[in-house]
């Protein structure tokens, strides 16, 4: 039995069963297919927040596959009196049901009062939330312009690992409307340049959260008759960066030497503070920006130019109106920009 080995890299880890028709080797195949029952960008989120709850128990004497109701209530509740976060209560409380799914034991998350706990932090804690700014067409120009300094020399191919996967990761998320989590798994096999009938990349997402039954989403990226804001010369530059032989992921983490380490993705948090930093570095707040920037910059710029909400669906993944309309900013700024637009 082969699957992919944890954190996403996509090297087979064969597991060998002894096929006996016994209790614990058929236990032992359940829990295996129990861990594959979420994607692998849910456990990226579960592995986040799973820690506070292992802390919790080893400071408290709780055992962390024995818990009761009251003592998970205790945690939950300590976190969110200390963060406030709504989501971040709602996310730990998954991770841990899921670590006891896997061992097939009964969760102390599903007791009644866990479910009035949460109403209780609702209505306690409740709270807008703020979404966070689009990227916009400028601020990828001056990403474009950064990466084409002089000092980075020709096409950029002196610059470092980590600007080069900031900007091209950014860049790629504006213009295929991409989650995180699905370009962070793209390889170079599923970036493709076409030169005809005219030039743009063809780019396979496999696997991600709206890819519900693993078939693969392909997206197309047209190219840009201005060489110093196109995605496609931009792709094709970092090709040449990475090399003729390279064949990994195409945003990578870094070997100690800061070469790019193409077995492995860089991880969310890491990517979240390459973007941060790089946001501060041109003068923006980056505080306003977080890593659905990207895409709901990509959005908002599309409906702008005239894309039907059925367009925005088919390339942004969505299933439902309603999700690619909460990707469009209707700011007070969006829609002077897009009457503008209307003016021209």
């Amino acid at each position: 039995m082969a699957n992919q080995s944890p954190g996403g890299d996509s090297s087979p880890v064969i597991i060998e069963v002894n096929y006996e028709s016994s209790l614990s080797t058929g236990t032992d195949v359940a829990r295996y297919y129990l861990s594959k029952s979420v994607k692998d960008s849910t456990k990226q989120q579960y592995t986040r927040v799973y820690d506070i709850w292992t802390e919790f128990c080893q400071q408290n004497g709780v055992p962390e596959f024995g818990a009761d109701h009251k003592q998970l209530a205790a945690c939950l509740s300590l976190v969110m009196l200390k963060s406030e976060s709504y989501s971040k209560v709602v996310t730990l409380s998954a991770a841990i049901a899921h670590e006891y799914r896997i061992r097939m034991l009964q969760s102390p998350t599903t007791h009644e009062s866990i479910s009035l706990l949460f109403r209780g932090f609702r209505n306690e804690h409740s709270q807008e939330r703020v979404a966070k700014r689009p990227m916009t067409g400028e601020i990828l120009s001056k990403m474009y312009s950064h990466l084409y300094r002089p000092e980075h020399g020709r096409d950029g191919l002196k610059a470092s690992v980590v600007l080069w996967r900031t900007i091209w990761r950014l860049s790629l998320e504006y213009h295929t409307l991409g989650r995180f989590s699905d370009i962070a798994k793209l390889q170079k096999k599923d970036v493709v340049y076409k030169p005809t009938p005219s030039p743009h990349l063809k780019i396979l997402f496999k696997g991600g959260k709206n890819d519900q039954y693993s078939e693969g989403s392909e997206r197309i990226v047209a190219s840009n008759s201005d060489d110093k804001i196109c995605p496609v010369k931009l792709t094709i530059n970092y090709f040449q960066f990475l090399g003729p032989t390279y064949s990994g992921y195409m945003v990578p983490s870094c070997t100690p030497k800061n070469t790019p380490n193409p077995n492995k993705a860089v991880s969310y948090s890491g990517a979240l503070t390459d973007m941060k930093k790089l946001m501060s570095m041109l003068g923006y707040d980056a505080t306003f920006y977080g890593e659905h920037s990207g895409k709901r910059g990509g959005a908002t710029a599309a409906a702008a130019n005239g894309a039907t909400e059925s367009q925005l669906k088919r390339l942004g993944g969505w299933r439902s109106d309603a999700m690619a309309a909460k990707y469009v900013d209707l700011s007070i700024n969006s829609r002077i920009s897009m009457s503008q637009l209307l003016q021209k």
